[in-house]
């Protein structure tokens, strides 16, 4: 599973173990029409002066950023300090970074800073360890310069809190030696035909596989395709629903053409091996088909025949968020604003393959010839932010126990979903 973002919600709250994720002037990044490689990160001369920085500032972010990756970032935040000399930004890295901003920052020795993930901007904003950043944006600007999914993902109670960094989804992957785009399904009601069809023309074979059996967050598009939502930021759950009962049937239709015991890794050694054409999986597992040489292409979730609308899955948002300890919250958002840029999300895209958040940059040549990373913001530009009410964390056990009560037959769709519902709210009470 993916590992440098969606694992710091299933870490935390589900306890799976996955981790997270000069002085000389540069010319620009050329013009991106051939899709360039820029080596040099974009200049920094667009970003305005704070008045408060014509003293010297520094500030500080926490982050888990590491190797070639970090080593990208860092060049970004290089040009906004020589572009702005007062301004001194120390990056450092910090392990157990979700133990260590909830006790450092009440007591007074947390970062400006913190480079987190947007499913805790809920938790961090109730607990008073970051603040909104209304007071120091233009709103209208924001929500125009930033993908909507994106921008949803930053907004809790109606204000912003954070600066989204890149985005993650789930999305179809197919081998090209096994199968043509014209071979993919459409909706669910093909994508069972079609598998059930090529378990009798394959046997021992199967057409789709991914970690069907009993994780919440790769089921989450059949639910919120067909309807049906985990929860709110106001703590209700959807579950208990006709739309939710559609769901969960699908899965256990699902379980007919899939193997037994399915998760993970058998799903990722059947698509190594040549025997399914078809899996599900994240930007995190490019690097691992195209090592076992692969030729790959990549498609949305298809529709969810009940609903007639396109498969939905969770969008994690990698997010920067100012913390009640920077004294200058306003130089840090004018940080934040430079860093997720057009012009620093495409030289990011470009190196690091992240999928960008800001609209501009999606649609840059540059970012459009990397079909990889197109594919996948095609994909999250119609996925929903993974939830950041504090009330998620109330969510993953039972919905879980729910996918694996329909998938081994220990409960019918309608009693699954309808457990799920009173775990679930049982636990959110448990939090108010």
């Amino acid at each position: 599973m993916n590992t440098r973002f969606v694992p710091i919600a299933l870490l935390v709250i589900a306890s799976i173990v996955l981790a997270a994720c000069g002085g000389v002037t540069a010319t620009p990044p050329p013009t991106a029409t051939s899709a360039p490689q820029p080596t040099t990160p974009p200049e920094a001369t667009s970003a305005p002066q704070p008045t408060a920085a014509l003293e010297p500032v520094t500030i500080t972010i926490w982050h888990g950023w590491q190797g070639e990756y970090f080593n990208n970032i860092k060049s970004i935040f290089d040009k906004y300090s020589e572009a702005h000399p007062n301004v001194t930004i120390e990056l450092v890295q910090v392990p157990d970074l979700s133990d260590k901003i909830v006790t450092a920052v009440p007591a007074g020795e947390g970062p400006d800073i913190v480079a987190f993930a947007n499913d805790w901007i809920g938790r961090l904003a109730e607990a008073g360890i970051i603040v909104p950043l209304d007071s120091y944006i233009d709103r209208a600007e924001y929500e125009t310069t930033f993908i909507p999914t994106a921008v949803e993902s930053q907004t809790y109670k109606g204000q912003i809190w954070g600066y989204p960094e890149a985005m993650e989804a789930i999305t179809l992957i197919y081998n090209k030696k096994l199968i043509s785009a014209d071979q993919l399904p459409k909706n669910t009601d093909e994508l069972l035909a079609k598998a059930a069809q090529w378990q009798k023309d394959h046997p021992g074979e199967y057409y789709f596989v991914y970690n069907a059996k009993s994780d919440a967050y790769f089921s989450a598009p059949w639910f919120y395709g067909a309807g049906a939502f985990f929860v709110k930021e106001d703590g209700s759950v959807g579950l208990n629903t006709p739309e939710g009962v559609a769901a969960a049937t699908f899965l256990q239709q699902l379980r007919a053409v899939m193997p037994e015991e399915i998760d993970y890794g058998i799903a990722d050694t059947l698509f190594k091996e040549g025997k399914a054409p078809i899996i599900m999986n994240g930007p995190w597992y490019i690097a691992d088909v195209e090592k076992a040489g692969i030729d790959y292409g990549m498609a949305t979730v298809p529709i969810v025949s009940s609903s007639g609308k396109p498969g939905i899955p969770f969008v994690g948002v990698k997010t920067l968020m100012v913390t009640p300890n920077s004294k200058h919250p306003d130089i840090a958002a004018d940080v934040l604003k430079f860093f997720t840029s057009k012009d620093s999300q495409v030289f990011l895209t470009q190196q690091n393959k992240t999928v960008p958040t800001n609209k501009a940059a999606a649609e840059d040549p540059a970012v459009q010839a990397l079909s990889t990373v197109a594919s996948f913001s095609e994909q999250a530009a119609v996925g929903t932010p993974l939830p950041n009410s504090p009330y998620m964390s109330a969510l993953w056990d039972p919905v879980a126990k729910m996918l694996e009560a329909v998938w081994t037959g220990g409960a019918t769709p309608e009693e699954a979903v309808k457990t799920a519902q009173e775990a679930a709210e049982a636990n959110i009470a448990a939090m108010k």
